[in-house]
């Protein structure tokens, strides 16, 4: 995340709010994910970056460019967060589409073409690669598909059930569903850049965004401030959202002790250094959907362009941190939050 150090005072888009890790039970943390990924080459860089942020899409537009007199053939891949089965089956954390191994969504075109990415999956437990065994035993290599799981565990043979029992893949404790191992995974495809000409990759994704709740006692939290750019001005338009849910009927979730909802959206940018040079323009807008959601983020230059959009431009722009983007609302729908 931006250094609030370096960038202090933050962009505040309207206010911001994170909830505390005192209310574990309700919380679910993000996942990280961002884009893509490319095997180094000195002669391809990034003309431009079109990224867009949404509490339940990103999308992402890339010119790139063929510095050199020739095609080039590299490697491009998009990675999935990793999956920590051990920490996440029994935190509240659910994943966009745990039906399938593209739990994200994630589509992507070139020059206007979709293409269809092979998808590599592995898994580990410590550090011991185990996703042959539970590829013998047709389970999931993601641990986070609690119901896939539990239905590959409810038909094993007892010998196949004592062979994962005996690898520690599985336990016979009652609990929610999922593994205990941990997945990573990538969409993957060798792409030509052409010389000559610009080429253009965009892609798309649901965030596995965290979700918290947040109280009169978060006001004053330095750390809560600080990591999330949370000037006076800021606090204030927060204590005036707890306010308001205070004011309601304690049956409706008011008192004095009311919550709000927040969630967070990451996004890595940081992986944009593998390209040639700097981003020749980099834009980035802010979607909070509702125009009664309030958002912020750590980043100068934070322009409003709409009733729920805010926009950042920067030209040789070099990333140098990831981003975390807080939306709160009193309304957990306009969150996403069933």
């Amino acid at each position: 995340m931006l250094s609030a150090r370096r960038l202090a005072p933050a962009a505040l888009l309207a206010s911001v709010l994170f909830g505390s890790p005192a209310r574990a039970n309700d919380s679910a943390a993000e996942l990280d994910a961002g884009g893509l990924v490319l095997v180094k080459d000195p002669d391809i860089g990034l003309a431009r970056e079109d990224l867009r942020i949404g509490l339940e899409r990103i999308t992402v537009r890339y010119v790139f460019r063929n510095r050199s007199n020739g095609p080039r053939t590299v490697r491009v891949a998009f990675p999935l967060p990793p999956i920590d089965g051990e920490e996440l089956v029994t935190s509240a954390q659910n994943l966009p589409d745990e039906s399938s191994a593209n739990f994200v969504g994630f589509t992507v075109t070139v020059d206007g073409a979709a293409i269809t990415p092979q998808l590599e999956e592995r898994a580990f437990l410590g550090t011991r690669e185990v996703g042959e065994l539970l590829r013998k035993h047709e389970l999931p290599l993601n641990p986070m598909r609690r119901n896939a799981v539990e239905a590959a565990v409810a038909k094993l043979s007892p010998a196949a059930k004592a062979e994962l029992l005996k690898a520690e893949l599985i336990t016979d404790e009652e609990g929610p569903g999922g593994g205990r191992w941990r997945s990573e995974a990538k969409f993957h495809w060798e792409q030509t850049f052409p010389a000559g000409r610009d080429l253009v990759i965009e892609h798309a994704y649901r965030p596995v965004k965290g979700s918290l709740l947040v109280g009169r006692s978060d006001l004053t939290d330095r750390a809560f401030r600080a990591r999330y750019c949370l000037d006076d001005a800021g606090v204030a338009g927060l204590r005036r959202i707890i306010a308001g849910a205070a004011a309601k009927a304690p049956d409706q979730g008011g008192g004095p002790d009311a919550v709000v909802h927040a969630v967070v959206v990451p996004y890595i940018v940081t992986t944009a250094r593998n390209w040639a040079g700097s981003i020749g323009t980099f834009a980035l807008t802010i979607d909070k959907g509702d125009p009664k959601t309030l958002v912020s983020l750590c980043r100068k230059g934070i322009e409003k362009t709409g009733p729920t959009t805010f926009a950042f431009t920067a030209t040789d722009y070099v990333p140098d941190s990831d981003l975390r983007v807080l939306f709160v609302s009193q309304d957990a729908q306009a969150l996403g939050i069933k």
